[in-house]
C-alpha cells in the first residue's frame, strides 16, 4: 500500500465514525423524546384513573370522598379521604382526623414528568394568562378534589409537565367529566 492509500483510509474511517456518531445522537434524542412522551401519557392516565376510581368509590360507598393533593418537596403527593361526619370532605376535618384517609399518601412520580407548569412561557388555555402564574393543582380555592355520593365533583384541574410539554386534566363539577389538554411545545390540542 502506498502512503496516500493509508491517508484516504484514515479519512474514510473518520468520516464513517462521524456519521455513526450523528446517527447515535439522533437515536438518543429520539429515545429520550419517546421516554418523555410515555412518562407524560402514563402520568396522565394514572391521574385520570384515580379521579374515576375515587368518583366510583363515592357513589358505591354513598359517601363524599376526596383527593387531597399536597406538595412533597419537589414532588407532589395525593391521598384519598372519606367524609367522616356527613358535611363533605374538608381540610379542617382532615386536619382534625374527622375525615379519614382510605390509604396512605402516594407520591406522584414519573420522571421527568411531575405535577407543575412548563418552564417555557405557555399561555393557560382556560384564561389566556401565563400558565406559570397559576398553581399546578387547583380545585376551587384549594387542592382538594371532592366527589359527592351522586358522582358530582369539584371543578378544577391538575397540570403535569416534563419541563417543555404539558397536559392539563380538567374536571367538570356537574358531570365529573375529565378532559385532557396537551401542550406539545407549540400549541394546545384536546384529547380525551
Amino acid at each position: 500500500m502506498g502512503r496516500n492509500e493509508k491517508g484516504q483510509t484514515l479519512v474514510e474511517l473518520i468520516t464513517v465514525i462521524s456519521i455513526l456518531g450523528m446517527f447515535a445522537a439522533i437515536g438518543t434524542s429520539a429515545m429520550t423524546s419517546a421516554r418523555r412522551d410515555i412518562a407524560l401519557a402514563t402520568g396522565t392516565a394514572e391521574l385520570r384513573a384515580l379521579f374515576q376510581r375515587v368518583r366510583l368509590t363515592a357513589i358505591t360507598h354513598d359517601r363524599n370522598v376526596a383527593i387531597r393533593f399536597r406538595p412533597a418537596g419537589a414532588l407532589w403527593s395525593w391521598t384519598v379521604y372519606e367524609d367522616g361526619d356527613g358535611d363533605g370532605v374538608l381540610n379542617d376535618d382532615i386536619n382534625k382526623g374527622v375525615d379519614f384517609a382510605l390509604a396512605p399518601p402516594r407520591i406522584f412520580q414519573y420522571p421527568p414528568v411531575h405535577v407543575g407548569v412548563p418552564s417555557s412561557t405557555v399561555v393557560d388555555p382556560m384564561n389566556g394568562q401565563p400558565l406559570a402564574l397559576r398553581l399546578p393543582v387547583r380545585f376551587g380555592n384549594s387542592q382538594l378534589c371532592s366527589f359527592s355520593r351522586e358522582g358530582q365533583a369539584t371543578n378544577g384541574s391538575v397540570v403535569l409537565t416534563d419541563g417543555d410539554r404539558a397536559t392539563i386534566l380538567r374536571i367538570d363539577g356537574q358531570t365529573a367529566r375529565i378532559s385532557v389538554l396537551r401542550w406539545d411545545g407549540k400549541k394546545w390540542t384536546t384529547g380525551d
